[in-house]
């Protein structure tokens, strides 16, 4: 029999609601496989240097794509598109250190190739694989990708914008003031250098912009509303609607919102790290992790370790109540956790979880949508049982079943939850 131990509950979740799946043991996983995964999906050819037979390069390439994947979908496929057509190949090189001082990446670009070079480090745990810095990768997709605005956009006319803002502070020096202009000493290096540093920490850290400065708009924001706004342009995968790095900026609760979200935060319901962000769409793993933190609230932390702790299976197969398929649980599901959650998806979750709390999900009133007649016979049942318990809302006419939710609205749907069970 089949026995997989699933600790966090979080990964739980998103096993239960994700689609991409791979190998319970990496080692089983095929490196070429993976490779040409990430070369259809992104345009870009990875090359592993001096390639040893007996290392496993599978968590390495797994942090490639995870890096990648930050990003709106077809905007890393739209730039190396762009650049094919130019004759210029786009490539991963993965060279192999023995130094851990020496785990960084390099981009850099020529009239034929637009290259970023990774060092992958061998794991003191594991001999057998190596590892790679996904916060350098980022930094050099960073400059990948500004590179790609700039050509597009315009170099000059996006760096005059920047220099505006800058109020006479100069590129290449630093002194009094200039923490006020510029995220940080690398940052005023270059134009360059300040466009790429943005972009990763937008990616790695947008909580710490976010908050720069409470709820109020700094020059370092500015700059980043200035990058989204001549990203949307140069991309046609990314729209007003894509709310492309809207999480670095600060933000403000809407007024329908706001007395809901006080109340939270007074019960302790949301917390400190999402502080500040509001109107940004909500990924799936911050849904499922505020939700949790919620549901333990509710019930208590024994009977919440009952129900939702350590889970042992030891069943062949399993359903997968988002594509409502029998699925093989012999597999670890790797889920794009960054991925925004819909409002179908929540109403499967708030019935998974009211299940699980002994809720009869079969209590339901035909709620009628002008939307939903698409969707299969049990997702109209996970339709019917929020919208008639008033956990999700329509307006009246459609529910939207496609929808990604923002935080605000997943404080007060979570909010309804909290006071359903």
């Amino acid at each position: 029999m089949t026995k997989i131990k699933i600790v966090l509950i979080v990964s739980l979740l998103i096993c239960f609601f994700n689609i991409q799946v791979y190998g319970a043991d990496k080692g089983l996983v095929n490196t070429d496989k993976l490779i040409d995964d990430l070369e259809s999906t992104y345009g870009i050819k990875v090359i592993i240097q001096d390639k040893d037979e007996n290392i496993n390069y599978n968590d390495c390439l797994i942090v490639l794509d995870k890096g990648l994947s930050r990003f709106p979908d077809g905007l890393i496929k739209e730039m190396t598109d762009y650049y094919a057509k130019k004759e210029i190949s786009t490539n991963i090189i993965i060279n192999k250190t023995e130094k851990i001082g020496d785990l960084f990446s390099e981009y850099i670009k020529s009239d034929k190739y637009a290259n970023i070079y990774i060092n992958t480090f061998q794991n003191n745990l594991h001999r057998n694989s190596c590892v790679a810095s996904e916060e350098g990768f980022v930094y050099e997709i960073g400059h990948f990708i500004s590179d790609y605005i700039f050509e597009i956009y315009g170099y000059d006319k996006l760096k005059n914008e920047f220099e505006k803002l800058n109020s006479g502070y100069s590129y290449g020096t630093w002194g009094n003031g200039y923490e006020n202009v510029f995220l940080n000493k690398h940052a005023a290096t270059s134009f360059n250098e300040e466009a790429a540093n943005l972009i990763w920490c937008i990616e790695i850290y947008p909580e710490k912009l976010r908050n720069i400065n409470g709820e109020n708009l700094t020059v370092i924001h500015k700059k980043i509303k200035l990058l989204s706004d001549a990203a949307e342009q140069s991309f046609v995968s990314v729209t007003k609607e894509t709310n492309l790095w809207n999480e670095a900026l600060p933000q403000k609760p809407a007024e329908w919102a706001r007395e809901t979200i006080e109340k939270m935060k007074a019960a302790s319901l949301i917390p400190e790290e999402y502080e500040g962000v509001y109107s940004s769409y909500i990924t799936k793993k911050d849904f499922y992790k505020l939700s949790f933190n919620i549901i333990e609230k509710k019930i208590g932390k024994e009977k919440f370790s009952d129900i939702f702790g350590m889970v042992e299976k030891e069943e062949h197969t399993s359903l997968d109540p988002l594509k409502g398929e029998i699925v093989d649980i012999d597999v670890v599901y790797d889920a794009d956790e960054d991925d925004y959650i819909t409002r179908i998806e929540v109403a499967k979750f708030f019935g998974y979880v009211c299940n699980k709390l002994n809720k009869d999900i079969s209590d339901y009133k035909t709620v009628e949508f002008n939307d939903i007649s698409g969707m299969s016979k049990a997702e109209k049942s996970f339709i019917y049982y929020v919208s008639s318990n008033e956990l999700l809302k329509g307006n009246g006419v459609s529910f939207k079943p496609f929808n990604n939710c923002t935080y605000q609205e997943s404080y007060l749907m979570l909010m309804r939850l909290y006071n359903f069970l």
